[in-house]
This record gives structure tokens, C-alpha cells and sequence, in this order.
């Protein structure tokens, strides 16, 4: 890269198509993590809240996990407005952002997914 520092990627799939990636500055450093999974599944959501428990140093563990369920019912009604209005259902909405120490949340609503995107750690 430019900046001389090594970047490490790694992605992964699970069960019901949930899906978590990576990204790492010089291996140990997270930069970014993304999760993602559908909207109706039993224990989609519990996934997610627990990719929000990012260990990060001067994040606030507390903040998260509300944030989320705040982020969803925005998302949802966003989503739900954005349907009424245009009859598209494979729009795309997005949250306010939580700010906590290094770290930047925000959570992407895709028709039938929920994708929280963690921004952070060693790039801020």
C-alpha cells in the first residue's frame, strides 16, 4: 500500500447467510468489520449485537448494544417510508452513526438484510 502499512482481509460465511468481514492494518490492527444478515431469521439479530461488541480500546461497551436497536427501528421505518413512497423494495437505508472513542457505527438496511458497518480502531 502507499502508506507502506500491510492490509489483511478476511471474510467469512455462516449459517443463513450471515457473513462477517474484516479488515486489518499491519495484521493486528482492525480497521473495519462488517456483518451482515437477514431480517426475519431467529438469531440474525443477536449476531449482529454481538459484532457491536468490538474490543477496542475508549469504545463504550454500553453504548452499542442500544444504539443497534435504536439503528433498527430507524432503519425500519426509514425503509418502510422509502417502500410506501417509491413501491421499490430493494432500496437502501441508512442510520444515524454512533461515535464512541475510535470507532463509527452505522447500520445499512438492504430490502431483507441489516448490515452494521464498524469503522475505526487503527485507522482513526
Amino acid at each position: 500500500m502507499p502508506d507502506g502499512k500491510m492490509r489483511t482481509y478476511v471474510h467469512g460465511r455462516g449459517k443463513n447467510g450471515v457473513t462477517m468481514s474484516a479488515g486489518y492494518a499491519d495484521r493486528k490492527n482492525m480497521s473495519s468489520l462488517l456483518c451482515a444478515a437477514g431480517t426475519k431469521e431467529p438469531g440474525d439479530f443477536e449476531f449482529l449485537a454481538s459484532c457491536t461488541g468490538i474490543d477496542v480500546a475508549r469504545i463504550d461497551h454500553a453504548k452499542a448494544p442500544s444504539w443497534l436497536h435504536r439503528a433498527k427501528r430507524e432503519t425500519d421505518s426509514l425503509y418502510e417510508k422509502q417502500v410506501t413512497k417509491t413501491g421499490i423494495k430493494r432500496g437502501c437505508v441508512v442510520s444515524g452513526v454512533l461515535a464512541s472513542g475510535p470507532v463509527r457505527m452505522v447500520l445499512h438496511r438492504i430490502y431483507k438484510r441489516y448490515s452494521p458497518r464498524i469503522l475505526g480502531g487503527a485507522v482513526v
